[in-house]
Parts: C-alpha cells; structure tokens; sequence
C-alpha cells in the first residue's frame, strides 16, 4: 500500500505538467484541425454505429454515465475513509501522547522530591564521615530505582561522598553540574539541569538541591543526584507507550532545544528534530499539532503529531507511517468497493435488456414511419398497451388512415385537374368534374345547373342515378345556391321546407350540399351533390368538394375566355385580312409573329414562311429591315419611307408594345402605301420649280424699277412708304423663290459636293456670322467647347447652312433677354451639332409636322415673326442627304433644343489634311 500511495502521490505532483503539456499539444492539434490546406478532410456519409439505434444511443449515455458515477463514488469512498482513518489514528496517536506528556512532569517531580527527602537525612547534615555518608547514600540510591549516581558536596564545593565509587561512578562533573552547584550553595534553591553529556557520554540529567540545618537553617552543602535518561525506568514507562500507536509508531521527546532526548534508538539522542511549519494541519485536534511530513529515509508519507508537556519545554512526538492509514482504509473501502462494482456491473447488463424491452415498440413505430414514407399505407400500425408509447402508435395509425385517406383525394383531384386542364370545352371537362365527386363522397348524384346572365337556371349536366325527374329540384337547388357565400348543407331534405314545395323534396335524394361556382365577378353555375340517405358532413368532405368547385369555376372560367379571345381572333382575322394597310408584328427579340395579306402582297412573302423568322434573316426589302435596327425610342414610334421593288413607296410606321409592367414585349409595324401622294408630291414641286424660275425675271425688273423711282423725282412721304412695302414684299418673294430653288437642287442631289469637312470650324463659322442679329435683338449667343474632333465628308455650303438656319430659327423664337446655345459633340461613329434657346418652345402637337414644307406654328405671340415656312424642311434635306438626321426636344414656354446627326465615316487621313475645308 505504501508503494501505491507513494505512485500516486508522484502522478500527482506531475498531473498539472501532464496537464499543462496536454493543453498544449491540444491547441497545436486544433489549430492545424481548422486549416484544412493541413490536413486531408473526409465527409462523413453514414452516422457513427452509437447513434444508429436508440438502444445503443442509451448506452452511448448510460454506461459512460455509470462509469462515471463508479469512478466518483470510488473516489468519495476512498477518501471518505482516508479521512475517517487518518482521523482516528491521529486520535491515538494524540491520546499515546498524551499519556506520556503527563508521565514526564512525573518524572521530574519524582526526581526533585526524592533528592530533596534525601538531603534532609540527619546523617548527611551532621556526620563527617566518608565512608558513614556513602553508606547512607547507597542506601538511599537502592530505595528507588531512579537515581544513577549521589554525590554530597560541603558548603565550598569540595566532594564528601560519593555513590558508586569509581569506576561506576563519575566523579568529574560537568560545566552545566559546577554552574548549578555554585547557584545552589549561593541561593539554598533547587536546580534541575538540561539534558546534557556527561564525561563518559552519557545523556544526564542532574537534580541538585541544597542539604539544610532544619534547626538552625543554614546550607551544610549540597547533594547532586544523576539520571542517565535512557535507563531511567520511570523515563523508559513513558517513552514505551508511545512506541506501540498501531504497533508501528515511533515516539521521542525533544526538549526546548529541539534536541531529542529521550528515544528507543540512542543514536538518535541529541539530534535536532523541528517542526515542519510549512505543512498544514492534517486533523482537528483539541491540543498539539498533527500534520503528514514526508519520511527522510524513503520518502513515504508519515504522520507526526507533537505535542507540548504542560508546565515544561519538553515535547513528545509521535511519529507513524501513512501505510497504517492506508491499511485501515483499504480494511474499510474494500466491500464498499466491491459492492459498487457488483452494482455498476450489473447496471451494465441489466440496462441493455431495459433499453430493448423499451425500444422494442419504438422499433416498431420506426418501421411503420419507414412504410408510410415510402408511401406503403395498406398496412396498419400495431402497438399495444396504454402508456406514451402506444398513444404515439395509435396517433401513427390514425395519421396513416387520414394520410390515406388524403392522398386518394389529392389522387382524385389531380386526374379531375389533368382533365380540366387538357380540355377548353364544357361538355369534355364537366363530365370528369362530378364524377370525381361521386367517386369522392360516394354520393348517389352529382349534378351542375349553369345560369344565365339574370340568374336563371339554364341547362344541366349530370351524373350518377336518377338522370331524368330533378327538374325542379335543380331549380330549386340553383335559386337558392346562387347566392351563398359558402356551401349550403342540407342534411335532411325532407326537413327544408323553404327550399321548394314539398312534393319537390319527396324524392329519391335525402341529403344534399350545394355549392357555388363562383367566378372572378359572377356565379355562372350551381352544383349540388345528392344522398340517398339522411346525413351528416365532415369538414374534409365540404373541403373536397370545395376544391371540385373550385376547378369547376376555372374550367367555366376558360371556357369563356377561349370563346371570347376565339371572337376576337375571329375579328382581328377579319380585319387584318380586309385591310389595305401593311402589318407586321414581331416579338421583343424581332421575330415575326403576324403577317397580314397586305404585307405578303407587298414583299411577295408567305406568313407561313415568315412567321418564326427573324427580320434580318425574312425576305422583306433591305429599307424595311433597316428601320427595325435603329433603336426603338422610348416614347413615340419609328417612321421611315420603304420604296417597293416594283416602284410603289410605303410610307412605315413602328411601335413598341409594352406590357402591363412597362416592358418591352414586341413591335408592330403599319406600313401605308403613298405612292400617290409621293407622285403629286413630285408634280407640285415641279410646277413650283418652274413657277418659282419664271417669277425670278419680273421680280427683277420689278426691284429695278422700283429702286429708280427716287431717280425720276422726289417722293411723298406716303410714296416712299409703298415703295419701301413694295421692296419688302419683292424680297420676301425673292427669298421663297431662293429657298424653294436650293431645296429642289437639295431633293435632286444637284451640286452635292463631298469633301472632308471640319464641323467645328463651319460651326464657329456659322455662330459667328450670327452673333450681330443675336446682339441687336438683346440675345445672348454661346458656343459650347467641342467634344473630340469632327470630321465628316459633306458639302461645307450646306452644312454650314444647316447650322445658320437652325441659330436663325432659335434667334427668330427667342425673346430678348434669352439665351442661345450652340455645341459639337463626337462619338464612335457619328457627331451631333446641338442648337439650344430658351425661347416660346413648341407644343407636342406643333412637333409633329415642324419638318414639314411651308409649316409654320400659328400662335399669337408668333403673328409678327417673319419666315417661309422651309428653312427646317431644307435643315432636314440637307441633313438626310449627308446620311445624318434632325429631331428636336421642348418644352413649351421653357426652350426647345435641335439635333442634327451625322455620320463621321471613314475619310483618308491624308485627304483630310489636304482637302478639308478651312475657316474663312
């Protein structure tokens, strides 16, 4: 047991570095755990074997659980009992002691009183006589066994007697002896020495007391009387009782020296012993100091208790080892011990039988839940008995009847919707409609009364048994289920008599529910279901056939809209077919989806062909495909001319399509044919070309003349004012013939130079030419910085009319005060000149023909600006002649802001340097 305690004393003086090392390598383990780059990581596919059964899952918990209470009752045991143990043999230990400590003070009482009765021997005071003295201390010395030696001295010190003689006798004394004899002489008192040598190494301890006259009291001298300790019978008494704690102990006394001066082994004598302060008490006891102190010979545990003789400075110690403890522990723990272990062992067999007899209907609710996932409902779920278990078996049982039970309905209802869904006729859907809710209810009959407008039953489908002699039932029943909200339920028939007369009701159906099929905004139809038999409802019934109802409501439901979008597809066919116009309708990605008869006649197509394929790719004219690449705007619509093969012009118009959401989904196009208005458009510019070159001589001559009047004489006042009106009206003749003569040369392509042109050069040109107009009228003219380098190729005369014309128009519509802006932006592949006021603005409806010829805006703040109505028609000539195009943005009384156009396209570098035209 000793070698035990000693192991387990080492494991735990080591368990905090096992600990603290453990600690460590864990940290070091968990970091490289989590750093996945460190160590390979397996995904767990199957769950460990403990949590795979609930048998084993408790006794994953049980049995650690046991081992863990068998371990920390081992451990209250064990120390329990050490500390009972420990306890009781340091009472012994405390009560040995004791008996000893009182055994002492004895010892020196007996000493001091014996050598005192022996110093008032009349002999000893008044005899001289060595050899009558020594015979009287012999005698003295042999009536109790405790003294060794007797010596008498005289009052000056000098030796009278002596018992024993040499050589058992010492007659040297010690320097302790000679100090407390000459103190004695000195004092009259008593002296006891320590324990000390004696010249032949003995442990001694002297008792001197003075030899007094009783008559007269004066000191005769002095009697010093020797113990050698470790014979003193009465010393030997004590010291043996404490060498028998538990046949094991090992008792001393130690005096206030710390010295041991009293042991079973005299080599120990007058060695130090000391107390080890350091150690904490081990038990509680009433008087001295008991804690456990390793043995210094092989460093086993041992118990030392000390304790202080009352009234001296000497203390006994009793020293005993930890094995005796251990001893009575084991004596004590073991059948508790082994009791424990007969219970945790049988804990361990009896708790895997508990654990399956418990499971066992678990198991079996386990492998029903496994059949009812599978969707195996056929077979029930069996468990017996009342308690937890069985209430959950019969919860399963009814959950797989109801489970059954809704799946059958969940399977009705969805071949009764595959059949709705794969029909838009009444008379091919209804038919799978109420036979499901025979099928359902187990009804006798199922039958639908459909409404018209006003409510009134109009015609009936049915099924089931009797077909013919409901008449008036179904009346009765569609009058009164039109206007329910919810499902009317009659179970007894014969009972409603506010349903219809009586003779009505005395028919084959007892039961009946009725329920509406209510659409988004009417009740087009009543169905009812009818029971032979008087009845009651569950709620999973009306459910069902509220569902029915419901799919019934849709079926109607898409019957009438096919028949509506049937209708109007009819009349859409019907229109798009008798149309003159051209359309196309295509999808958000372009793809033609509708041709009509008059855009097959147009491009020679067929709609079967075309419609799938994509613009680019069907066989319509290479104008009609390019105006579907330009980019849709985001208000308006796109409009361009598209000239037929066979000579004809179409005049296109393209809308987006957009979805409730605003999203684009498509685009129709609507194109119209003008080419009769192309041709009188072409016969009335002829006819004013000609006009307009046959007017230009009397104009001239009418300008002459009227200039030379002044020549001929003095006008009147009033004469020169016609002449001046005269003037007036000849150049505003003059300037509409010019205007109309440069638009048909534009429109014709005549004088059409294309060099390499510097935009913003002829655009400085321009603006500058305007700025003094602009000043006279109080306008601010400003020239934007230009965006990138310009170069397009075009006829610089003309551009820098497009330019003029466009800052005149602004100057013209602008009040005084305001502000005009002209600009030059490039781009990837084109540039745009952008002319700005802050002027009246043009309203969405003037917008639309602001291009057109000889279009002026007719308000009354406008009555007094000058203009031919053609100087955008000519902007918007020119600019579609260089490939480009105008458009304008405004808001009324806020400004309006003109854009034109034009492609940059790719111009030889060198030709730029040498034939673009400069600034003037």
């Amino acid at each position: 047991m000793a070698a035990v305690d000693y192991a387990v004393n080492l494991a735990g003086a080591n368990l905090v570095p096992a600990l603290l090392e453990c600690f460590v390598a864990a940290i070091v383990v968990q970091a490289a755990y989590i750093s996945p780059r460190l160590r390979p990581v397996h995904a767990a596919y199957r769950s460990p074997p403990y949590t795979r059964t609930l048998n084993r899952r408790l006794l994953f918990l049980f049995v650690p659980l046991i081992l863990t209470m068998t371990c920390a009752l081992v451990y209250a045991v064990t120390a329990t009992t050490l500390h009972v143990a420990t306890q009781e043999v340091i009472n012994e230990m405390a009560r040995d002691a004791h008996r000893a400590a009182e055994d002492i003070p004895y010892f020196i009482h007996t000493g001091q009183g014996l050598l005192e009765e022996f110093a008032n021997d009349e002999v000893l005071q008044q005899s001289d006589q060595a050899t009558l003295l020594e015979e009287h201390l012999r005698s003295d010395l042999r009536t109790v066994a405790f003294f060794n030696q007797l010596i008498l001295f005289d009052p000056d010190g000098r030796r009278l007697a002596m018992y024993p003689q040499e050589p058992t006798g010492d007659p040297e004394l010690t320097e302790q002896e000679k100090t407390l004899l000459q103190r004695v002489l000195e004092t009259g008192a008593t002296q006891i020495s320590t324990v000390h040598r004696s010249p032949r190494d003995e442990a001694i301890l002297s008792f001197l007391v003075p030899v007094e006259d009783e008559e007269t009291g004066e000191y005769l001298g002095a009697l010093l009387g020797r113990t050698q300790l470790d014979i003193n019978p009465v010393l030997n008494r004590a010291l043996s009782s404490l060498q028998w704690t538990r046949e094991s102990g090992k008792g001393f006394v130690v005096d206030e020296e710390w010295r041991i001066v009293a042991h079973s082994d005299s080599n120990m004598l007058f060695t130090e012993w000391r107390i080890d302060e350091s150690a904490p008490p081990l038990a509680t006891v009433r008087q001295g100091q008991a804690y456990e102190s390793p043995n210094p010979q092989d460093n086993t545990r041992e118990l030392v208790y000390c304790l202080e003789v009352e009234g001296y400075s000497w203390r006994v110690v009793v020293r005993l080892p930890y094995d005796v403890v251990l001893e009575q522990a084991r004596q004590v723990a073991t059948p508790l011990l082994f009791l424990q272990a007969l219970l945790g062992g049988g804990l361990v067999i009896v708790i895997p039988l508990v654990t399956s007899w418990l499971t066992r209907p678990l198991t079996q609710l386990a492998s029903a839940a496994d059949r009812i996932a599978e969707g195996d409902l056929a077979q029930p779920v069996q468990v017996a008995g009342d308690d937890e278990v069985a209430r959950v078996g019969h919860a399963f049982e009814d959950m797989r009847v109801r489970l059954k039970d809704r799946l059958d309905d969940l399977s009705l209802l969805l071949q009764v919707s595959q059949a709705v869904s794969a029909t838009l006729e009444l008379p091919e859907g209804m038919p799978f409609v109420l036979e499901g809710a025979l099928k359902a209810t187990n009804a006798q009959a199922a039958r639908i009364v459909f409404l018209s407008a006003s409510g009134a039953p109009q015609m009936v489908m049915s099924r089931g048994t009797p077909q013919e002699g409901l008449g008036a039932l179904d009346r009765a029943l569609a009058i009164a289920g039109r206007d329910q909200e919810r499902p009317l339920i009659v179970e007894n028939l014969a009972r409603a008599k506010t349903l219809a007369e009586p003779e009505v009701l005395e028919g084959p159906i007892k039961a009946v529910i009725v329920l509406p099929v209510r659409t988004k905004d009417r009740v087009p139809a009543v169905m009812w279901i009818g029971y032979g038999k008087a009845r009651q409802f569950d709620a999973s019934e009306v459910d069902l056939l509220s569902t029915l109802v419901s799919q019934t409501a849709v079926l109607v439901e898409n019957a009438r809209l096919f028949q509506a979008a049937e209708g109007g597809r009819r009349r859409l066919t019907a229109v798009l077919t008798s149309t003159s116009d051209a359309i196309l309708v295509t999808d958000r990605d372009d793809r033609i989806l509708l041709v009509n008869p008059a855009a097959e006649r147009s491009f020679g197509i067929a709609a079967q062909v075309a419609v799938g394929q994509k613009v680019d790719e069907a066989d319509l004219s290479p104008a009609m495909q390019a105006l579907f690449e330009e980019a849709a705007p985001e208000s308006g619509s796109l409009t361009g001319e598209v000239p037929l093969p066979d000579g004809r012009t179409l005049y296109a118009s393209i809308s987006t399509i957009l979805s409730a959401d605003g999203e684009r989904i498509g685009r129709v196009a609507l194109m119209r044919d003008i080419t009769h208005f192309k041709e009188l458009d072409e016969m009335k510019s002829e006819f004013v070309a000609t006009v307009s070159h046959d007017l230009r001589a009397p104009l001239t001559f009418m300008r002459g003349y009227t200039t030379m009047l002044p020549m001929v004489g003095e006008l009147s006042g009033k004469q020169s004012d016609y002449v001046e009106k005269i003037l007036h009206g000849v150049g505003q003749m003059s300037e509409l013939i010019d205007d109309l003569l440069n638009l048909g040369r534009i429109e014709a392509g005549i004088d059409l130079e294309r060099q390499p042109c510097h935009l913003g050069t002829i655009l400085v040109e321009a603006v500058d030419g305007m700025r003094a107009r602009a000043a006279a009228k109080g306008l601010t003219l400003r020239l934007e910085p230009t965006e990138g380098s310009a170069v397009v190729a075009g006829d610089a005369a003309l551009l820098r009319q497009v330019i003029t014309n466009l800052v005149d128009n602004a100057i013209k519509y602008t009040p005084s005060g305001g502000v005009v802006t002209a600009g030059l932006s490039a781009h990837k592949d084109h540039c745009m000149i952008r002319i700005a006021d802050t002027g009246i603005g043009i309203a969405p409806d003037d917008r639309v023909r602001l291009f057109e010829k000889f279009y002026r805006i007719r308000r009354r703040d406008t009555a007094d600006i000058p203009g031919t109505g053609l100087g955008l028609a000519i902007v918007k000539s020119i600019v579609e002649r260089h490939g480009g195009k105008v458009w304008v943005e405004s808001e009324l009384n806020i400004g309006s802001t003109f854009y034109a156009s034009l492609p940059l396209g790719e111009i030889d570098a060198r030709t730029v340097g040498r034939n673009a035209i400069p600034a003037h």
